[in-house]
């Protein structure tokens, strides 16, 4: 019995340091040494790729012309925006609106050839030859064209192709199925709203 209780006080003393040393906060310890990098796992598929964006517009500008009193075979409008920077380096697209709501292009023959029209350019100054398709002059009455629009391309060193600096559009929309013609097919291209 005497072994029995020396057991006991013993198991007693145990218990009583462990719960009196749950108590106190001792110091931590230092901290272990770094373990070894672990094994590089498996590479990701790539994902698919997006499609190129649109080209901007930052260096096209579309100048309207109400020309609803033109009236005779030749017509000149100031355009203070043709400048000879303009003339030397940078393309001038024109296209008519004509009173059936339809777009032509300048030069160009109009109305399923009933005439031509011949665009002149110079500095601050627009203008334009009605002639039949003999050649001889065509008269257009006022109210027959609607508005005239000017479509003025900038140049950029990275878009020119001949000596004068000029950017071949023509070419350009050539190559991207654009007809030249059709100016609504041009104004999207160009992201031109109305």
């Amino acid at each position: 019995m005497k072994k029995t209780m020396k057991l006991l006080g013993l198991a007693f003393m145990t218990l009583s340091l462990t719960f009196t040393s749950c108590g106190k906060d001792g110091d931590d310890g230092l901290d272990g040494a770094m373990g070894p990098a672990g094994a590089q796992g498996i590479a990701g598929q790539d994902g698919t790729n997006g499609e190129d964006g649109e080209d901007g517009n930052a260096n096209v500008k579309t100048i309207k012309i109400d020309a609803t009193a033109w009236d005779g075979n030749f017509e000149s409008v100031d355009v203070p925006e043709i400048t000879q920077t303009v003339l030397d380096n940078d393309v001038i697209l024109a296209y008519m609106l004509s009173q059936n709501t339809f777009y032509y292009a300048m030069p160009g023959t109009v109305d399923g050839g009933v005439y031509n029209t011949r665009p002149y350019y110079k500095v601050g100054k627009f203008f334009v030859n009605f002639n039949n398709l003999d050649g001889t002059s065509y008269s257009i009455s006022a109210g027959d064209i609607v508005e005239l629009k000017l479509i003025i391309i900038e140049s950029t060193e990275s878009s020119t192709s001949s000596k004068s600096g000029k950017r071949d559009i023509h070419e350009e929309l050539k190559s991207a199925g654009i007809d030249r013609n059709d100016y609504r097919a041009v104004a999207n291209y160009l992201g031109i709203t109305d």
